[in-house]
């Protein structure tokens, strides 16, 4: 099994991010024959955090929930997991992030060490998270913010910098029968459905500043 490595590049604000070079979710799963074409960009604020947005290029997205938490991944969602390397967490199962948004915003966020008995984040980590999408007319797009703070709260002190490494993960689905899909950045070689599966999560590494 090969995996996926993406540089993700030190930037000063959201601004920068497409600059970037973008990564693409482009592995069809589970029988699907045609996903819409979804791409993202990531990118790290020092001391602060992470920057994200993800482009899916989709006209009139099913989007029908509207709250925080709610089940994103039945109407058309981009997904983006996570998983960091920390003291505290060293030598047992490690936590891993998931955020799951439609076209709305309603963004579906929680951790924990497997798909069952997540802990959902808070309203207000909700609300630093800063969740937004907008729909154009031949594409959607979904932007949020990750800060070190609630990293931290979960992992314990991490230390991120120029040559610090991460995995991760990134995904488009629909679960809704008229559209069903499912694709992915980095490939899951399973034949059960499932995102939440941290050994096929690819390799990042924080590459100091973007170019100009």
């Amino acid at each position: 099994m090969s995996m996926k490595s993406m540089e993700v590049k030190v930037i000063q604000s959201a601004k920068e991010l497409e600059t970037l070079s973008p990564f693409k979710v482009d592995n069809k799963l589970w029988g699907t024959k045609t996903a819409p074409v979804t791409y993202g960009y990531l990118g790290f604020i020092p001391d602060s955090g992470f920057c994200l947005k993800m482009v899916c290029e989709e006209t009139d997205p099913l989007r029908k929930y509207t709250e925080i938490n709610a089940p994103v991944y039945r109407d058309s969602a981009m997904e983006a997991f996570f998983q960091f390397e920390s003291e505290r967490e060293r030598n047992i199962q490690p936590t891993y992030l998931n955020f799951e948004v439609n076209a709305n915003g309603a963004l579906l966020a929680a951790y924990g060490k497997e798909r069952i008995y997540r802990t959902y984040f808070t309203r207000e980590e909700h609300e630093e998270f800063a969740c937004s999408a907008q729909i154009e007319e031949d594409r959607w797009s979904a932007a949020l913010y990750i800060p070190l703070s609630v990293l931290e709260h979960i992992y314990g002190p991490l230390c991120l910098e120029a040559g610090s490494t991460f995995t991760c993960n990134f995904y488009k689905i629909s679960e809704a029968a008229e559209i069903e899909h499912y694709a992915s950045w980095s490939m899951i070689e399973t034949d059960v459905p499932s995102f939440h599966l941290p050994e096929y999560f690819g390799n990042a590494v924080i590459a100091g500043s973007s170019p100009g």
